[in-house]
């Protein structure tokens, strides 16, 4: 795979320069490299990157802008900016993107389109495999896991007397 320097985003080894900027591409040779995962601004900045925060994914920005705008000083910036994630997380956060509506599946490339097709049709037949309980298979569970439940509680207050009871006879002889 390579990237863009500038615009961050990710393309084939067959590719030499970025459609997008005309930049020529870099290969990524760091799992940790930081790739454009989207570009957003306004009020998705903080959606996108809480949805990665709660992933547990690492997440950083970079002006779309080559200069500061007096707004970004301020603190009312509504420029746009690209969201970059490492290249090891890239999958699982574009999945987060689309997820939370701020990338259409329209802008992703064809390949992107092919795996989350297979990722969708390995969960659909997931899906397919899972054996729904029957209404009395799904009964005994329940009275099985209740019965259980009432033997934990049972040892746990029969341990706690049986204790207090080993330490009574350690004081009082």
């Amino acid at each position: 795979m390579k990237i863009c320097p500038k615009c961050k985003k990710i393309y084939d080894e067959s590719i030499a320069s970025c459609p997008d900027c005309k930049k020529s591409l870099k290969p990524i040779e760091n799992k940790n490299t930081p790739v454009g995962v989207c570009t957003v601004s306004g009020v998705d900045r903080m959606r996108v990157h809480a949805a990665l925060e709660d992933a547990g994914i690492p997440s950083g920005e970079q002006r779309v802008k080559s200069k500061v705008s007096a707004e970004a000083i301020t603190g009312g910036d509504l420029s746009d900016v690209i969201i970059t994630v490492p290249y090891q997380a890239y999958d699982k956060a574009l999945d987060i993107c689309i997820g939370i509506g701020v990338v259409d599946e329209d802008t992703i490339d064809e390949k992107t389109k092919e795996d989350i097709e297979n990722k969708k049709e390995q969960y659909d037949k997931d899906i397919e495999e899972f054996e729904e309980m029957t209404p009395k298979k799904r009964t005994l569970v329940r009275i099985v896991s209740a019965l259980l439940l009432i033997l934990v509680f049972c040892l746990f207050i029969w341990g706690a007397d049986w204790l207090i009871d080993f330490i009574k006879t350690l004081f009082y002889k």
